[in-house]
């Protein structure tokens, strides 16, 4: 890929994946509000339950992984098959590649729910707070907002790049390039693999992760959160 077409592809990539990501923070949000919920009822922390945000995160792998994996087929001039028998296929391969990886996801995240309100529980040891003081500290936005945009922004990126994956075996690609974000926030690892191109099924050396493209759950959490870099198949 030349320059051009790789500043190309990464904007349409980036405007594909903010979409997504502002689609799924409202959804993720109110499910982690629900979390809080969950505990303020009961007051007992082992019915903070992780299943409605794992059923979440599976349709934002299906849907976002389909999505992106069709409007990147043209690129590797794939032809055969209308719309809807390409998004079930790529549906089909997105279940089984992440439905145990995101039990996980979900589960991880369900933890950090609970470490967060077991902090504020301390906090309310420590400061003699009244149940309906802890409510309001655990009901406030800051609880959830922005947790929800990291993890929208985190899971949208993996789910696209792995849809696209998933478009280059199936076109029979042999090779791939990771395309760095084009802005001052990227990370030094992330600018230092830019344009870096290796077979289909080797993993990028990103500092001492490696991964099969940008936010796969190889990578270290300093490599995977927040990342917007997008791969792509070499022609």
């Amino acid at each position: 890929m030349t320059q051009k077409e790789q500043q190309e592809f990464w904007l349409k990539f980036h405007r594909f994946q903010m979409r997504y990501e502002l689609m799924y923070t409202p959804k993720i949000n109110t499910v982690l509000k629900k979390q809080i919920q969950q505990y303020i009822s009961s007051k007992d922390l082992i019915y903070v339950r992780s299943s409605e945000l794992y059923a979440l995160l599976m349709d934002l792998y299906k849907t976002t992984g389909a999505a992106w994996a069709y409007q990147t087929r043209g690129l590797l001039n794939k032809k055969g098959g209308g719309q809807m028998g390409f998004s079930e296929r790529v549906i089909s391969i997105m279940r089984q590649i992440f439905e145990f990886e995101l039990l996980e996801t979900a589960e991880n995240i369900t933890q950090t729910t609970i470490r967060l309100i077991q902090e504020v529980l301390t906090d309310a040891a420590l400061e003699g707070w009244s149940f309906d003081e802890i409510v309001k500290k655990l009901v406030s936005p800051e609880m959830t907002a922005q947790r929800a945009r990291l993890i929208a922004r985190t899971e949208t990126v993996n789910a696209a790049n792995a849809g696209s994956m998933a478009n280059l075996r199936a076109a029979g690609a042999t090779k791939k390039i990771w395309i760095a974000a084009r802005d001052n926030r990227t990370r030094e690892h992330h600018r230092d693999i830019n344009q870096t191109v290796i077979g289909i099924d080797e993993l990028f050396k990103v500092g001492d992760s490696y991964m099969m493209h940008p936010g796969s759950k190889e990578g270290s959490a300093e490599e995977v959160c927040n990342c917007r870099c997008a791969v792509a198949g070499v022609v």
